[in-house]
């Protein structure tokens, strides 16, 4: 990849060299990053790499490079809201699908970026959205630009490669040591050690954010199991993509945020501990 003319710092540019793959990225691209003018700068400068026809991409200089840096390429489509509403419509996502099919009208390749996708993709958007996601045309991406990549359905997250730029750690020690503590519970053939490692959220202060914990080391062992990198614990997902499948792993992540919502709803932390240990149980038993 060519950064010359880009302001990127080593960090944003060794993220973004990531995915490239002889010359091609993944169909479909999650950006988190905190602040907004910097997930732009790298969806423009993604987009300006994917129609450039140089050799050393992006060039800069050729006529799609030109017109992706001025923000009027025809075949790159920044998507917004309708009128006066702050999230995307059901007809907005399927027209995007009908376009999507259509052929490129200069460059070998579409690119459509979503910017405040966490905040502007509704649950019902995003259902609609998974099926492009799945079965994308040919030559087409997909970049979706948040603050929060959590917020996200999980099926977005795992058909997605999901980079993350100048995150800031958010997760204690403690919390991710209590958080491999309950990963390590569910790898474990004991029932007795997952529900041992779930009584560190009897303290509801950290529970939180151990859960929170809790579900990335499960994305992690996603994100191995599709070729992906890492954020906490490259062991703990390698260990996960070993034992579960991917839909195991998806079921265990929407119980994880499930339970997080009944904390602060406050239920009683022992019927959950006992809910959570077999629920857990009961998915890793799935065959």
């Amino acid at each position: 990849m060519n950064f010359n003319g880009f302001s990127f710092d080593t960090a944003v540019q060794n993220a973004l060299s990531e995915l490239d793959n002889n010359g091609r990225i993944p169909h479909a691209i999650i950006i988190e990053c905190e602040n907004k003018d910097t997930a732009l700068s790298a969806a423009k400068y993604l987009a300006m790499y994917t129609v450039c026809t140089s050799r050393e991409k992006p060039c800069g200089t050729c006529l799609n490079c030109q017109k992706a840096s001025l923000m009027s390429h025809p075949d790159i489509s920044y998507a917004y809201p309708e009128k006066k509403s702050k999230t995307y419509s059901i007809e907005q996502i399927r027209s995007i699908a009908k376009d999507a099919y259509i052929l490129p009208n200069e460059a070998n390749a579409k690119v459509y970026i979503f910017e405040e996708a966490d905040n502007r993709l509704s649950v019902i958007a995003q259902n609609s959205f998974l099926k492009l996601l799945e079965e994308p045309p040919q030559n087409v991406h997909f970049i979706l630009l948040c603050e929060n990549a959590q917020n996200l359905l999980v099926t977005i997250l795992s058909r997605c490669t999901v980079v993350r730029l100048k995150q800031k750690a958010k997760i204690s020690e403690k919390s991710l040591e209590n958080a491999q503590k309950i990963v390590n519970g569910i790898l474990s053939s004991r029932e007795y050690d997952l529900l041992l490692a779930l009584n560190v959220l009897s303290d509801k202060q950290g529970a939180d954010e151990t859960l929170s914990a809790v579900r990335t080391l499960l994305r992690d062992g996603l994100a191995v199991s599709v070729g992906g990198s890492t954020l906490l614990d490259g062991t703990l997902g390698k260990n996960l993509a070993a034992r579960f499948t991917k839909g195991q792993i998806i079921q265990m992540i929407e119980l994880t945020q499930s339970s997080a919502i009944k904390i602060k709803q406050n239920i009683n932390i022992n019927l959950l501990t006992t809910w959570l240990c077999g629920e857990y149980r009961r998915i890793s038993w799935q065959r």
